[in-house]
């Protein structure tokens, strides 16, 4: 399963390009699934795409009825996403924003999918962003997205955020979590570079 470029040689463009027509992740369509069995109006509802990179977890949602807020700190992603939505932007159902996490302000919003991004932010900026995440979520409102472990390959990297499968559930104290996988095996990254990959994929439920 390739997922990202080498972290030491990434060109976003590259990999935007690369990833543009992969399907919509798992968390994001099980989520969804969730909101579906509760018979909620997809139409009334709002999400937050951060790190929304190529769109296309964007583009489900808004094939779905949601209005979105699509965020990226690389410039490049918004610009392809306004192109790729055109109709959807002009129609204001997408708001974009390029803003990166340490500077990043969220409005109250029914769901916040975070895809592959969270692991990017700085361990310096993490729990304010986390903070300002869970902040976020409505009560009844889901979270989706994945976290790296610390068996990862790209652990050493002090630039990067990991975590122990404890604090990733931890952190979802006030959730009632309905998904939850832990992926440790060899793969690859989307420009074919071999990378042991150890990631925690969670949706989970605000219950308080």
């Amino acid at each position: 399963m390739s997922e990202i470029f080498n972290k030491d040689s990434i060109s976003w463009k590259d990999y935007y390009i690369t990833v543009k027509d992969r399907p919509p992740r798992e968390t994001l369509l099980t989520a969804l699934s969730f909101f579906e069995k509760e018979s909620r109006n997809s139409d009334k509802l709002f999400a937050i795409d951060v790190g929304c990179g190529s769109g296309t977890d964007t583009g489900e949602l808004l094939n779905n009825g949601w209005k979105v807020l699509a965020i990226d700190k690389e410039k490049i992603a918004i610009e392809l996403l306004q192109n790729k939505f055109n109709d959807y932007f002009n129609s204001g159902r997408l708001i974009t924003k390029a803003e990166s996490f340490e500077n990043l302000n969220l409005q109250t919003t029914d769901f916040i999918n975070a895809s592959y991004c969270l692991p990017f932010c700085h361990p310096e900026h993490f729990k304010n962003l986390w903070d300002k995440i869970n902040k976020a979520i409505k009560l009844n409102g889901r979270f989706a997205g994945n976290f790296f472990g610390e068996k990862d390959e790209w652990s050493k990297s002090d630039d990067m955020t990991f975590h122990p499968e404890k604090k990733v559930r931890e952190m979802f104290e006030n959730y009632e979590i309905e998904f939850f996988h832990e992926r440790d095996e060899d793969g690859e990254t989307a420009d074919g570079n071999k990378k042991h990959w150890h990631v925690f994929s969670v949706v989970a439920k605000k219950i308080m």
